[in-house]
């Protein structure tokens, strides 16, 4: 468990093939957070859509690409309080065309897209 010096709130350092492939330089289309920001090496951190407490699951249909410090400030907080539809919509026009072993673009974007729905979020 790491402890996150910018709000004192506790990220639980979650693998998946999302994050795995960005920091390995294989999504190099891949830019923008989330909710915006600048998405570096050193800042990325993975952001469960549906917060792991209130049961989402660490599954690629939950998850996006987040700064570490957007992450912490939404914590558990409604989704809706926190993103931007059109920051949303440039987080997944950034996956048209990946096509790696682990990871389709399109699907991927269906997917978060069909979460987000679920949650009352309309893109």
């Amino acid at each position: 468990m790491i402890i996150s010096d910018c709000c004192n709130k506790v990220s639980f350092g979650y693998s998946s093939p999302l994050k795995t492939l960005f920091k390995k330089g294989k999504l190099p289309t891949v830019t923008k957070g989330f909710y915006g920001g600048n998405l570096t090496k050193d800042t990325v951190s993975l952001e469960h859509l549906i917060p792991h407490s209130q049961g989402g699951r660490t599954e690629l249909s939950n998850l996006v690409l987040a700064t570490k410090e957007n992450n912490n400030l939404r914590s558990n907080l409604p989704i809706k309080d926190f993103i931007n539809i059109e920051q949303v919509k440039t987080y997944l026009k950034q996956f048209q065309g990946i096509l790696t072993a682990n990871l389709n673009g399109e699907i991927y974007i269906k997917n978060i897209i069909k979460t987000l729905r679920k949650m009352g979020v309309e893109i």
